[in-house]
């Protein structure tokens, strides 16, 4: 039954995307002006359910939720799909975020005992904070992503989440790299976080969310339909 469901939501996929390819000019220019006001209803939504700072995670899983939907035209009501995901993966998301932030808050410790001493411990616990923040760096960007596709326990998701970034460096590069370059921005130059900070709260999280969006649900059909990969490989 699972099966079935993949290979009708695969080929409705394919059937949006053929549509997609007829539209004309005009057609596709307002279709992309809907994109952008869904992205922006979107965004507003994920600003909102931030605010109480523990909800986040929660907040970025719903966030992937609608634009995997978005990238597949089958997303419905903004506000619908948003708070359904919410809703619906609040528990677990939410104990993935909050081990995120203890994990992030003993690697801060470390860092600042070897800021304050010259010790061997202090040297061998920097190595350590390097390691770690390695592993967080790999497994962070995929956590979320993951939970808004498949349903699995919390060890296994963010077990998942590491295994994909080495096992498929490419996906977890793109996915760093998209939301690790604006900040790189911001650090060489900070007159450009004071002119788009607050585009943050407006589209961009969104718009990144749905970049991210557009190989991941790919990726994710490629994972999930390795029998139909297989034949074609055979039949080429």
């Amino acid at each position: 039954m699972a099966e079935e469901n993949i290979t009708e939501e695969k080929k409705k996929f394919d059937d949006e995307e053929e549509k997609e390819q007829h539209l004309t000019f005009p057609q596709k220019l307002l279709r992309m002006f809907q994109r952008f006001g869904d992205l922006f209803f979107l965004n507003v939504y994920f600003t909102i359910t931030c605010i109480p700072i523990i909800t986040i995670g929660a907040s970025i899983t719903a966030l992937f939720t609608v634009t995997n939907k978005m990238v597949q035209n089958e997303e419905g009501p903004i506000h619908q799909t948003y708070l359904r995901a919410f809703k619906e993966n609040f528990k677990q998301a939410t104990i993935i975020w909050l081990l995120d932030l203890l994990y992030i808050g003993s690697m801060v410790l470390e860092y600042i005992y070897c800021m304050g001493h010259t010790d061997q411990i202090s040297k061998v616990l920097f190595i350590m904070v390097g390691f770690q923040f390695f592993l967080f760096a790999l497994a962070f960007p995929l956590q979320f992503p993951l939970l808004s596709r498949y349903e699995n326990s919390i060890g296994k998701i963010m077990l998942n989440s590491l295994i994909i970034a080495f096992a498929r460096p490419s996906i977890w590069f793109r996915m760093f790299f998209i939301w690790a370059l604006p900040f790189a921005l911001y650090y060489v130059s900070i007159k450009a976080l004071i002119y788009t900070w607050y585009l943050w709260g407006l589209i961009f999280t969104a718009l990144f969310a749905y970049i991210c969006s557009t190989f991941l649900i790919p990726f994710y059909e490629e994972m999930e339909n390795p029998a139909e990969d297989d034949e074609e490989e055979i039949s080429n």
